[in-house]
């Protein structure tokens, strides 16, 4: 019995005391005392790439937090887009950390948004989903005024974020778009909600088994995207590692078409670094699959 499966047999209650294994594979930012260092470099990144280069903050819903924040392509004209979810386990993070994804895209002559949305426990990881549809939906309805192409759109995530957005490609009626122009991205995320439920999270979130089942992916969603890229960091622990690999063997068993990447010696946290930097293979490996 794998690991993924193993935590899914243990007991689901919302009264069950957190399985260390689990708090360990999940509660990262305790293995991880660099993280803070990472992201002030993000942030600080972030905040340079927005006093050089044009960009807009949009309103998609009334709450304070349902912004979004759009950089067009340096020709934005018919330039795809990618459409980013930051991650906090829904109940923090700020989409302005990672604005500095945009830098190398706006040049590769991407326009890119990175969505904001309300925070757990406040909502619900449901709530938070329906946001993101709506704000997806908002991009779309907006497309001739911002310019990009409406048959290549990118939907990605990193950790929530990545269960964000791949529950996003399970709705595309929702949405004024064809399954077929979509492509996902998900960046070590956590897509099976369960084994959260024996963790501290579980509470910060008010996360329940009911919950945890509905937010769940697949299961038993038909996921709508023409191209799946999951990648996942090789120094990352046995849960997100697990995370990746169970998504990726549930969606090719289901025929669709979707690539696994372990990217070596790569944590949680500085997995951004092969991401979006030019010298790296995997950077190219997203261009291609967003301009494709």
């Amino acid at each position: 019995m794998n690991m993924l499966a193993e935590n899914l047999a243990q007991r689901t209650d919302t009264d069950a005391a957190p399985d260390l294994r689990n708090e360990s594979d999940y509660n990262v930012q305790r293995r991880h005392p660099e993280r803070t260092e990472i992201y002030a470099g993000y942030a600080r990144r972030s905040e340079a790439l927005r006093a050089d280069v044009p960009w807009q903050s949009l309103r998609y819903d009334k709450p304070e937090r349902c912004t979004l924040d759009w950089f067009p392509a340096e020709h934005p004209a018919g330039a795809p887009l990618l459409i980013f979810m930051h991650g906090g386990f829904w109940r923090g993070g700020d989409k302005r950390v990672f604005s500095f994804i945009a830098e190398n895209l706006r040049t590769a002559g991407i326009s890119s948004a990175f969505i904001g949305y309300e925070l757990a426990p406040a909502v619900t990881v449901t709530t938070i989903a329906a946001q993101i549809r709506s704000a997806v939906t908002f991009l779309l309805r907006n497309q001739r005024a911002l310019g990009f192409d409406p048959e290549r759109v990118t939907l990605s995530g990193h950790s929530a974020g990545a269960q964000l957005a791949a529950m996003t490609s399970a709705y595309p009626q929702e949405m004024p778009i064809l399954g077929r122009h979509l492509r996902v991205i998900g960046v070590s995320g956590v897509y099976q909600l369960p084994p959260l439920l024996a963790t501290t999270l579980k509470d910060e979130i008010q996360l329940t088994p009911e919950v945890a089942a509905e937010q769940s992916l697949p299961e038993g969603r038909w996921l709508h995207a023409s191209c799946y890229l999951l990648v996942v960091g090789g120094g990352e622990t046995p849960g997100f590692l697990t995370q990746s690999t169970h998504f990726h063997d549930a969606l090719r068993q289901r025929g669709l078409n979707t690539n696994l990447i372990i990217e070596p010696g790569r944590t949680h946290f500085d997995i951004f670094v092969p991401l979006t930097e030019p010298t790296h293979a995997l950077h190219e490996q997203v261009l291609e699959v967003i301009t494709q």
